[in-house]
């Protein structure tokens, strides 16, 4: 008999690596936009340089939603073999709400700190 891999876990997977490419793009854009607002002369440019802003802090919230549902449904999708392992009892019991809510205020956070700190006289 041959082993079959539940397509479940490679979708799990698939958006758990998804997840932390969109981290890295995040990190990436972030830091930029902050070594930008602390670093370069702005004065004349501060509504131009609320596009980056904005547009990391929709990244930031879009992707990180999108890859946790994405995880919720291959968590739902397992099949009876996959829910007796304690790896499906861990993860299916972590607080996905909790983690999109607290994602979407990490998002607004940063864009609201960089907002502070372009728009400080």
């Amino acid at each position: 008999m041959e082993s079959q891999t539940d397509p479940s876990l490679n979708g799990l997977f698939r958006a758990i690596s998804f997840q932390i490419a969109g981290i890295a793009v995040t990190l990436t854009a972030n830091s930029a936009n902050f070594a930008l607002i602390l670093f370069a002369d702005t004065d004349g440019h501060e509504i131009a340089l609320c596009v980056p802003i904005i547009a990391t802090a929709v990244f930031t919230f879009v992707w990180g939603d999108a890859t946790l549902q994405s995880q919720v449904a291959n968590i739902k999708d397992a099949n009876n073999e996959t829910k007796k392992t304690n790896a499906y009892k861990y993860i299916s019991t972590q607080p996905y709400r909790l983690l999109r809510l607290m994602n979407l205020f990490l998002a607004i956070a940063l864009a609201a700190s960089q907002f502070a700190i372009l728009f400080a006289s």
